[in-house]
């Protein structure tokens, strides 16, 4: 199915899941084409401005959407009497919108459900849209930094104070200086925010593990380098870790230069090539100067042993429940690439060989970020066996080795454009620099 259906498809069914909650409250003909014609809409800029084309991530914003809605109804049907006037149903999914899919999605959603529910709801729907957006806004400024889970209170604590401002202007404007209805709008909007923290907390694990999506609390508790699998790495296979935190940095660098995920490369680089557990020694970043144990294996043995860590990586991802996302940079980040010198080795001793003896199974990069990785990963081994380390020798590896590889055909799948490929290499090449310690001209 191509791109254009399957959005048009997704859309369709965000549209249906829309209409029935804005339905809720009136079940007139007239009232559903009203509710689905505002669906549609809301749908269409969607589907244009984000371009979020994978089923996950679109049921995800469908989830994340829906979620107020279904708390509005709720906390309607348990407070018959409506007690608040400045209810705040949006914070809480602009945090949870940021976190899961960036603060540019939680804040283009944010604004269309504060219009949505200003009209759905039966509350002042000019006072209520400032109110829930300006404290979403508050909500994800400080949300898109967060990086541990207590963080959350401190955040809504900052969302809360924020809407006091609002609600003691409201007020104002009305020319209440002081009344009892102030202090009870400051402390149902308090309310508010307190159930909002506790649902981001009881809902975020929930969401990660349902749509298979990595917050950056979730990649920095797996950067601990004293978790287990990360701890038999530098013991067992030093060298390998060293290769993997260089490697890591260079993908973290790169990325962050084209935008992709930073975080997500420098943390799942550690893990690229834990499958080398299984035999560190047949690994010349571990072997420190010793026996080369491939002068007694025969070219092809010595290949199917590379090979394996990419298999044996995957076996122990799954051991120790690595995210799927992990498990596609330990698969993809060597591609379907040639084992070349011992490919060379072989074609020496005798004149027919089996390429797919040779090669990696793949599937080649899928992602920006797998493919950077991959870059990475090349670049970093290539860098130790220079001769001579210049500014320009480095430049020079850089820009060949990156050539090989889309002349490879390894970066077809990855959707890295050609200016982004060209920033990618000039962020690695100044981080190589700078990691070898020469002057920058």
């Amino acid at each position: 199915m191509d791109i254009a259906k399957k959005r048009f498809l997704l859309g369709s069914f965000f549209v249906v899941i829309l209409t029935l909650f804005f339905n809720l409250g009136n079940s007139t003909p007239l009232a559903l084409l009203g509710y689905f014609l505002l669906s549609l809409m809301v749908t269409s800029l969607s589907a244009i401005y984000l371009r979020i084309a994978s089923f996950p991530k679109m049921a995800l914003l469908t989830t994340l959407v829906v979620l107020p809605l279904v708390v509005s109804q709720v906390v309607e049907f348990f407070m018959a009497e409506r007690i608040f006037a400045y209810p705040l149903y949006i914070p809480f999914a602009a945090i949870l919108l940021c976190l899961l899919l960036g603060s540019e999605i939680a804040l283009f959603s944010s604004f269309f459900l504060s219009l949505i529910m200003a009209g759905v709801l039966d509350v002042e729907p000019v006072r209520f849209c400032m109110l829930n957006f300006t404290t979403s806004l508050v909500a994800i400024l400080y949300a898109k930094n967060m990086h541990k889970q207590k963080e959350i209170f401190p955040i809504v604590c900052k969302v809360w104070l924020s809407s006091l401002i609002l609600i003691i202007s409201f007020h104002f404007i009305d020319n209440s200086l002081w009344s009892p209805q102030l202090l009870d709008d400051a402390l149902y909007s308090f309310l508010f925010m307190l159930g909002s923290a506790l649902l981001v907390i009881a809902i975020l694990p929930i969401l990660e593990s349902v749509f298979n999506v990595m917050t950056d609390m979730t990649l920095l508790e797996f950067a601990d380098p004293g978790s287990p699998l990360l701890k038999r790495l530098s013991l067992e296979a030093p060298g390998t870790y060293q290769h993997s935190l260089v490697v890591g940095n260079l993908a973290e660098a790169a990325a962050r230069a084209i935008s992709a995920n930073g975080l997500f490369c420098r943390v799942s680089t550690l893990y690229h090539d834990i499958g080398k557990l299984f035999n560190p020694h047949y690994f010349n970043e571990n072997q420190l100067g010793g026996l080369n144990i491939h002068q007694l294996l025969t070219p092809k043995e010595s290949a199917g042993v590379i090979i394996a860590h990419i298999t044996e990586g995957e076996t122990l991802a799954r051991k120790y429940r690595l995210p799927k996302s992990f498990v596609d940079i330990i698969k993809e980040h060597h591609g379907t690439t040639l084992v070349q010198h011992f490919y060379s080795k072989q074609c020496e001793l005798t004149p027919e060989v089996n390429l797919n003896d040779f090669c990696y199974r793949g599937p080649k990069p899928r992602s920006k970020e797998s493919a950077i990785i991959m870059i990475a990963d090349k670049v970093e081994a290539a860098s130790r066996s220079l001769t001579e380390v210049s500014e320009e020798s480095i430049a020079k590896m850089v820009e060949q080795l990156v050539t090989e590889k889309v002349r490879d055909g390894q970066l077809d799948e990855c959707q890295l454009t050609f200016e982004e490929l060209k920033a990618v290499k000039k962020e690695m090449i100044k981080t190589l620099i700078i990691a070898r310690h020469l002057r920058v001209k």
